[in-house]
């Protein structure tokens, strides 16, 4: 590939601070690929000296597949097989490598001066070889635990998913348990502050870790001077992806990495800055140059992506941001069409205006400009996932296939959180929560006041589960059944772990399936469609653990359980070829398809309503829509709808404040044909024959329709025609305020003003 002059300067600048602000489109991976190749081959620079960090499992993929490429290799599978090869990773993923390194005292590559600090560093982090991470599951279910068992709060009053939220918030900000008494001034965070010094106790106890111990333990690690010097020597080049996405602890553990050879390249644009909510902190790349004074900074402004039309308009709604870099995207490629507008009469419609517009674009017929017409030319964004359940429900009645991508849905499954859990026991023994979920799975008949009496052993003799369960035998309050259920679960047990220094993860998956008799307990009582979605499932998480099979079989099983913890629903495979996509805008972020639908331009959506009053969250909010539209390479579409439902009711929205920023110019409005019904058609009889409906078939073309009615027009018992709910009466009406009672839709509440209703 041939780079541009500016792309080149960012290549060749190898020493010394570098800002590479890459708007979007503007083929930043191959920039930093070429930098990596320029750098070992022009430079001589010792690949393992270089670390490159990102965010998502899938950009550290490609980006790994594309230095392989032009360094004529193969991408190592771990990074602690990298050799002659940059260290390419996550910022979890290179964290976790960072303190496995030193928390395995005979590692190679450690030398016998670093293995005397074994002992220091495990004292340290509260943390030991072999540890596990929580997810999210995994936390609220110990969380759970504490409030409601060891503290005795109301799990109503003090639900487990807001605790986390304070002590991630604690965690990002580096602030730990003993420090957070100082942050108590209601009742909320005095509770938070007792949960919070159990919870890392019990992390301790289980040698475990959630996904906020990984950058904070990290960080730690680097606080020991001759762990920092180590890592310091090993990585002399940094190259850290997304930048404006970094939190605190990414941000100072990037620092102390730099602090030494200061060879930092950082790439980003601050206009995709849009994960505030998960502690980003846009401000680490605006002040890259007050924290590196002597920094180059080179601004990638060539958009490859998209169309002129689409970068004319982002360039143009961005601008109205008052916090950021500033910036002029450009691109070569063709103006092509305008962006397209839906004004919907309601969200059912807005729906099927989409639907049947991909149904329109999608043709076996090949075009120049749009390939083949597939349904993966499709993407619908949206801004929260509420909005997508009316365009599955129109995706599903017109037969087209897609995908929705949100959340970890796969790995929510009961099937897969059983498998896990065992593979987790058998990894570390001192897992509680996942010995809690398989020490009855299958029923064993090992009932709560068994496991109860284990509790209070454990806590009581501080050992951990297994070893109580080992010893059944001399428990005294135990029942006679009881022991044997949990000596017989022991005996299979340790048949799995001594299976699992012979076996890599998919055998020891299919050992632990045969053992227990799995899938018939999970499939009892299923019919065969169920029993064949259960199967499917359970295959599939043994094909993703084949990815391991040629490692070493505790190997392959600690680096499958690490992946797992990490991995996003946009980084598994789907083997379906051809389908919309669904999902959030945030979701979005690092990918591109031919035809954007963008959805919901409505004021308390799109932007949020919980941002219209916070200045800096108002521009958050406008990243994200700058985000949405540079996502689509040819063809754009806007859509809102007049009325929508929403918690129960159908409201109406004023149209978003940022549709009045995009230049007219670029805009075409999209022209809406539907069915009015008409009385004369039919017979529906009501009130001794007083009133009667029916529909018919008229094409209305409209745009931009605007409802503004005199109220002093209607009247209680006056019959009015609604464009989704039909035909009916007026029953009550308070000044604006009526209740008209539909014949199939029962009674609605609507303001008779801005309704789009008509007396008929």
């Amino acid at each position: 590939m041939n780079l541009n002059p500016k792309q080149e300067e960012a290549k060749n600048k190898i020493n010394w601070p570098l800002l590479i602000i890459a708007g979007a489109g503007s083929w930043k991976t191959a920039t930093l690929t070429a930098r990596v190749e320029y750098m070992i081959s022009e430079k001589n620079i010792i690949p393992e000296s270089i670390l490159m960090v990102t965010f998502t499992n899938k950009a550290a993929g490609e980006m790994k597949e594309r230095v392989a490429k032009v360094l004529n290799t193969n991408a190592p599978r771990s990074l602690f097989a990298s050799r002659n090869f940059p260290s390419v990773g996550t910022f979890h993923s290179i964290w976790i490598f960072m303190l496995k390194t030193f928390l395995s005292p005979t590692h190679p590559q450690i030398d016998e001066e670093y293995k005397n600090y074994y002992w220091e560093i495990c004292e340290h982090l509260n943390l030991r070889k072999d540890f596990l991470i929580y997810d999210e599951s995994d936390k609220s279910s110990v969380l759970r635990s504490i409030i409601k068992d060891d503290l005795q709060f109301d799990i109503k009053e003090f639900p487990p998913r807001q605790i986390a939220f304070y002590i991630s918030n604690a965690k990002n900000a580096l602030v730990n348990a003993t420090q957070y008494e100082k942050e108590v001034d209601s009742q909320i965070k005095e509770v938070v502050w007792k949960v919070y010094l159990k919870y890392e106790e019990r992390l301790k106890q289980n040698n475990a870790m959630d996904f906020d111990d990984i950058l904070t333990k990290a960080l730690s690690l680097l606080k020991i001077p001759k762990v920092l010097e180590y890592f310091q020597n090993k990585w002399k080049y940094l190259m850290i992806d997304e930048y404006q996405d970094t939190n605190t602890s990414q941000y100072e553990i990037v620092r102390l990495l730099a602090l030494k050879y200061k060879n930092l390249a950082v790439v980003g644009d601050d206009s995709q800055s849009i994960y505030s909510w998960r502690w980003a902190d846009m401000r680490n790349i605006i002040n890259f140059r007050k924290d590196y004074p002597d920094a180059l900074i080179v601004k990638l402004e060539q958009n490859y992506r998209s169309t002129k039309t689409i970068i004319n308009w982002a360039n143009a709604v961005i601008k109205n941001n008052t916090s950021w870099i500033k910036k002029e995207l450009w691109t070569d490629n063709v103006e092509w069409e305008k962006i397209i507008y839906i004004e919907a009469p309601d969200d059912k419609l807005e729906a099927k205006i989409i639907c049947d517009i991909i149904k329109e674009k999608t043709s076996p017929q090949p075009s120049p400009l749009r390939g083949e017409g597939v349904y993966s030319d499709n993407v619908v964004l949206y801004r929260t996932n509420a909005q997508s359940r009316k365009i599955e429900e129109a995706l599903m009645i017109a037969n087209i296939p897609y995908r929705v991508i949100w959340g970890q849905k796969f790995y929510d499954r009961k099937e897969i959180k059983d498998l896990l859990s065992y593979l987790r026991s058998i990894f570390n023994i001192d897992d509680i929560v996942s010995a809690k979920r398989i020490i009855n799975t299958p029923t064993r008949k090992i009932w709560a006041k068994s496991i109860e009496t284990l509790d209070t052993y454990r806590e009581n003799f501080w050992l951990n589960y297994f070893q109580i369960i080992e010893n059944a035998e001399e428990i005294e309050e135990l029942k006679p059944a009881a022991k044997k259920a949990i000596l017989a679960f022991w005996q299979i047990y340790k048949k799995l772990v001594e299976s699992s220094n012979k076996l890599v993860v998919t055998d020891l998956i299919k050992l632990i399936l045969k053992e227990i008799n799995y899938f018939e307990y999970l499939t009892e009582g299923l019919s065969q469609e169920e029993k064949d979605a259960k199967q499917d499932n359970i295959d599939e998480l043994i094909n993703v653990a084949s990815e391991y099979n040629g490692m070493e079989p505790r190997e392959s099983l600690s680096t499958f359980l690490e992946e797992v913890a990490l991995i996003t629903d946009m980084d598994k495979k789907d083997e379906r070829q051809d389908y919309v996509t669904l999902m959030t805008i945030h979701t979005s972020k690092w990918l591109e398809y031919n035809r954007v639908f963008l959805t919901g331009l409505e004021e308390s959506i799109f932007p949020s309503f919980r941002s219209v009053s916070d200045a800096q969250a108002l521009e958050e909010e406008r990243r994200l829509l700058y985000v949405a539209m540079t996502r689509a390479k040819q063809e754009l579409f806007i859509s809102r709808a007049s009325e929508r439902f929403n918690f129960w009711d159908y409201v109406r929205n004023p149209v978003s404040r940022f549709f009045k920023e995009i230049p007219k110019e670029y805009l075409e409005d999209y022209e809406i044909t539907f069915k009015t019904p008409n009385p004369f058609s039919g017979a529906f009889w009501w009130n001794n024959n007083d009133f009667w409906v029916g529909f018919w078939e008229r094409n209305v073309s409209i745009k931009k329709p605007k409802t503004i009615n005199n109220v002093s027009d209607f009247a209680r018992w006056d019959k009015v025609s609604h464009p989704k709910f039909g035909w009916w009466l007026i029953i009550k009406l308070d000044w604006e305020l009526a209740e008209i009672a539909f014949a199939w839709k029962g009674i609605k509440k609507m303001n008779i003003k801005i309704a789009p209703v008509r007396k008929v």
